[in-house]
């Protein structure tokens, strides 16, 4: 798929899977932009998924609705990495 058509995708296809998550009070995605010297993208994106606290987020991490969406992804062709932010430090509000 071309970026376009993969940020469609992310957005139109998945994001009302993912949106079915338990306790995701906030999911934000960040489309990326294809690189400006080589006209290729090194991602498609990143996204957000915020819970409340680490508990709402472990339980979320263990319900179908998260499979759903895992699978989801995987079905569709795309990788995907995940990590685990312990901390946001705000350097400019």
């Amino acid at each position: 798929m071309s970026l376009a058509e993969q940020q469609r995708w992310w957005i139109e296809d998945h994001s009302p899977i993912a949106r079915q998550v338990p306790g995701l009070i906030g999911y934000v995605i960040n489309l990326a932009e294809a690189d400006e010297e080589t006209g290729d993208a090194q991602i498609c994106g990143t996204d957000d998924m915020v819970f409340a606290n680490w508990e709402d987020a472990k339980r979320a991490f263990a319900s179908p609705e998260w499979d759903a969406a895992r699978a989801h992804t995987a079905e569709s062709g795309a990788s995907a990495m995940r990590a685990w932010i312990r901390e946001t430090i705000h350097i400019i509000e």
